[in-house]
């Protein structure tokens, strides 16, 4: 489903690089992949290394022949990376952590990984730890 998303991994106190997602944004669908696969600071700043993604997978690594039209199964795919798209979002936005980036409009939901946790918020500006419980109930406590 295109639930859009953004991710957010901070690299420094106070600032994180910010990517666009476009698939599955919703918390059990990418909220579990961050809590499952990105769990650390260093599979966070990965997995948004890349840039702007269409699919986040178990792996952001690029397997031999991992291509936007032809996705080996389990791997991200990137827009720049994957799809040679120029120009739009190759590279994360530099924010301030907490903030809605504003690298596109209309994200349903926001992810931050900051201080070794996950953080979601469905734009109201209250941030929540992304917990196992919140995955499972897909975030109904906001609508």
């Amino acid at each position: 489903m295109g639930t859009r998303s953004n991710i957010q991994a901070e690299f420094t106190p106070g600032k994180s690089l910010a990517i666009y997602a476009h698939w599955d944004g919703y918390p059990s669908g990418m909220g579990s992949k961050l809590l499952k696969h990105y769990n650390t600071k260093a599979k966070a700043l990965e997995l948004v290394s890349h840039g702007d993604v269409s699919s986040v997978q178990a792996s952001c690594k690029k397997p031999k022949g991992h291509t936007f039209d032809n996705p080996k199964e389990g791997y991200c795919s990137y827009y720049g990376r994957d799809r040679n798209e120029t120009g739009n979002g190759i590279k994360p936005d530099v924010v301030d952590t907490f903030k809605i980036s504003p690298i596109k409009q209309g994200q349903e939901w926001q992810y931050q990984f900051t201080k070794g946790k996950w953080y979601v918020d469905c734009n109201t500006g209250n941030w929540q730890e992304l917990t196992p419980e919140l995955v499972a109930d897909d975030g109904e406590g906001w609508f």
